[in-house]
């Protein structure tokens, strides 16, 4: 079973280039995943082939590669391993994101440096604004300060969770800048580079799911980045990278309807392979497990559904220069539903397949652990409730979160 491919950006070849390079991940991901190393070896081999460029347009080797075609690229390596497609999709979704935005000054430098070196971009830190109200003080909240001194800045605070932290190079923030407040979040965005000084990376990751992201905590302490690295206006970092919003809703979910895809590619396996212990019948021919794989064909397919119509409006609205109220709903919809129904599609391949499924490093176990991760990326189903609501109701909350 393959995930329905795009037509458009992406050529036979690029397609079996990619399902090549998918088998050889999964060979990997066990290894990987067991002894907590970060998938070098695949990233090498994205770079070598030029697909960490797919946003980009010819001129930098890319793709030109869309929404449609980003998300379809980052589910069919997650099939493989879903920590190398969380990291690339980091990657892809900021490239993207900001390839029109960055500063005039080092745009070019910078978009040949990754086409040319290989280097890799981190996401933006979480801004966490979403739920305050006019009158809060916004800057409070973010854990990076911004200090505007003689011929740049200085930036001090941490970035958490930051997928391959080791590996990437560029490191896009947003942080309160501290002073009198510009623009309605005061937040300024600045590009800052791994080797810049007074940038370290503090080995915290040790979580059970995406194990083999390493993604750690990156500090800064008086970390000088110079004013040309400043993206957008200052104090309006968050409105002038707003585009962000989309790319990393539709990245992250692309990566767990890998996950799912896997999930199904494997139990498809086990019910064509595996004979009932009873009856000695194959178990492909028996009504239960018919059923069961009936009832996984039928979520996995209105998942890859609900993304791809997100991204397909996303390219739209794109090319028309204005993202919609009805795209960011569906942003959100679309993030709440793959990241819950992919756990349930790895449960229920896991109770087809039986107690198996639970041995250490085997790949349900594995999936099941990284499936898990889905729902607390940001935002957890309770806000993104909330933000869905409001936002469909039209509600502006001008004393208090509630109020």
């Amino acid at each position: 079973m393959v995930l329905s491919s795009p037509s458009g950006k992406l050529s036979n070849e690029t397609k079996e280039l990619v399902a090549e390079l998918t088998r050889l991940f999964k060979e990997r991901a066990s290894y990987n995943d067991a002894n907590d190393q970060f998938p070098e070896e695949n990233i090498r081999q994205l770079a070598a082939h030029h697909l960490h460029v797919a946003p980009l347009d010819e001129r930098y080797g890319g793709l030109g590669a869309g929404f449609v075609e980003i998300s379809w690229l980052i589910a069919q390596f997650a099939r493989g391993c879903p920590s190398t497609a969380l990291c690339i999709a980091m990657h892809y979704y900021t490239l993207a994101a900001l390839k029109d935005r960055l500063p005039p000054a080092i745009s070019e430098a910078v978009l040949r440096d990754v086409q040319h070196n290989s280097e890799f971009f981190s996401s933006f830190n979480l801004a966490n604004v979403t739920t305050f109200h006019p009158g809060f003080d916004y800057r409070d909240s973010v854990s990076v300060k911004i200090e505007k001194v003689d011929g740049g800045y200085l930036i001090n605070g941490f970035k958490k969770f930051v997928s391959a932290a080791e590996r990437f190079k560029y490191l896009p923030v947003l942080g309160s800048q501290q002073g009198d407040q510009i623009g309605f979040y005061g937040l300024t965005a600045l590009l800052l580079r791994k080797n810049d000084q007074g940038v370290s990376v503090k080995k915290t990751w040790n979580l059970s799911g995406m194990r083999a992201t390493l993604s750690h905590d990156v500090h800064f302490q008086d970390a000088w980045v110079p004013e040309e690295r400043l993206i957008g206006r200052e104090g309006y970092g968050l409105e002038d990278t707003s585009n962000e919003y989309y790319w990393s809703r539709l990245a992250i979910t692309s990566v767990y309807l890998g996950v799912a895809q896997a999930a199904v590619d494997h139990v498809e396996e086990v019910i064509r392979s595996k004979k009932d212990w009873i009856s000695k019948r194959p178990v492909a021919t028996m009504p239960g497990a018919q059923y069961g794989f009936a009832e996984l064909k039928i979520k996995l397919e209105t998942a890859r559904s609900q993304l791809l119509t997100y991204a397909a409006q996303a390219n739209e609205e794109q090319q028309s220069g204005k993202f919609t109220s009805d795209l960011y709903q569906k942003a959100l919809i679309t993030k709440y539903y793959l990241s819950n129904i992919v756990n349930e599609i790895v449960w229920d391949a896991m109770q087809m397949e039986g107690i198996q499924s639970l041995d250490r490093g085997s790949t349900l176990e594995r999936l099941f652990r990284d499936a898990r991760a889905a729902t607390f990326h940001y935002p957890s189903n309770d806000l993104l409730k909330e933000m869905l609501a409001k936002t469909s109701l039209g509600i502006i909350s001008v004393h208090s979160r509630w109020g």
